[in-house]
């Protein structure tokens, strides 16, 4: 079974995600993207969240849930540090000595970890072991009718400290002035999950964990997507410059196979995956296809998606 979200969230003077500090500025990420004025194409920056940034957040979640579905997480997951198993230092700690054979590497790490298992890792040793993440996630990017509205504008900020004459040194002064650059936009961004994947070598594409155990992890990533969007916890400087704003929409596909709803960066991508889904349809595959706009919310319709898949049989 093949799960995918396309989100569209409102985000208002937002910090999500910082790239870099030159001197006292803080800069927001920002993208080339291209957008249509007058019938011609043009390309504009705008503000973005990359891909890493929601898959480190979705990872955090994902310990939190496997945690508490008793579920086996590496110590260095647990602290939220997705080294993943990337060399001999990583891995001694799952298993030593560390076999000869790819496929026991493999085995070793799936069976020692679910965030490796789903998050996907690179051993880059001798013999080196790839697995591909299960999940998959976009950069979030402004909606295309409206991205020439997009904006990052920095922020004046000051701190203080209070300083007597033994302690001041030289010319220190008691205020310091800093700049964050913050972005206003409405976002857009694409989640899949593999579900066919979790629990299943890459190597031999045979599942390497009983079926009770891949079912409880399948949940695990259900839950964590749940969890992620419906908390808004995801991105950088939470704690000053939590988003203004929310989740407008969202589609929710699921399907026997691989099936990507349409980017919801455009404005009629909702048609155009139901569009493409009757196609589906004709060819004898089974769906389900909900949406969160008006009175709905988001919760109901990722609810919806994963009462389906129970009753699928996937957890």
């Amino acid at each position: 079974m093949f799960l995918s979200v396309g989100v569209r969230f409102e985000a208002n003077v937002e910090a999500l995600n910082m790239v870099e500090t030159a001197g006292n500025y803080s800069k927001h990420r920002r993208v080339p993207y291209l957008v249509e004025e007058d019938g011609r194409l043009k390309t504009v920056y705008v503000p973005a969240l990359s891909g890493e940034s929601l898959a480190h957040a979705y990872q955090e979640h994902l310990v939190r849930e496997a945690i508490g579905l008793s579920l086996p997480v590496c110590d260095d997951c647990r602290r939220n540090e997705f080294y993943k198993s990337m060399n001999k230092v990583h891995l001694q700690k799952k298993v030593d000595p560390i076999p000869d054979n790819p496929r026991d590497i493999e085995l070793a790490i799936v069976k020692s970890c679910v965030v490796e298992d789903i998050g996907g890792f690179l051993y880059a040793e001798k013999p080196p072991v790839r697995r591909s993440s299960a999940f998959q996630v976009s950069y979030a990017l402004p909606v295309k009718s409206v991205a020439l509205f997009a904006t990052s504008e920095p922020q004046l900020h000051a701190r203080h400290a209070q300083m007597d004459a033994s302690s001041k040194k030289g010319n220190a002064s008691e205020q310091m002035i800093y700049y964050v650059e913050t972005g206003t936009a409405l976002y857009s961004f694409t989640f899949n999950l593999d579900l066919d994947a979790i629990g299943v070598s890459a190597i031999t594409s045979e599942p390497i964990l009983d079926e009770n155990e891949i079912k409880a992890r399948r949940e695990a990533a259900l839950r964590a997507l749940f969890r992620m969007l419906s908390s808004a916890q995801f991105g950088a400087k939470l704690s000053r410059f939590f988003p203004v704003g929310g989740i407008t929409e969202a589609a929710v596909v699921v399907t026997e196979h691989p099936f990507v709803v349409t980017s919801p960066i455009y404005d009629d991508y909702i048609a155009r995956t139901e569009r493409r889904l009757k196609v589906l349809e004709d060819l004898g595959e089974n769906y389900l296809f909900t949406v969160a706009t008006g009175e709905k919310v988001p919760e109901e319709a990722l609810k919806e998606a994963m009462d389906y898949l129970r009753e699928q049989g996937a957890f």
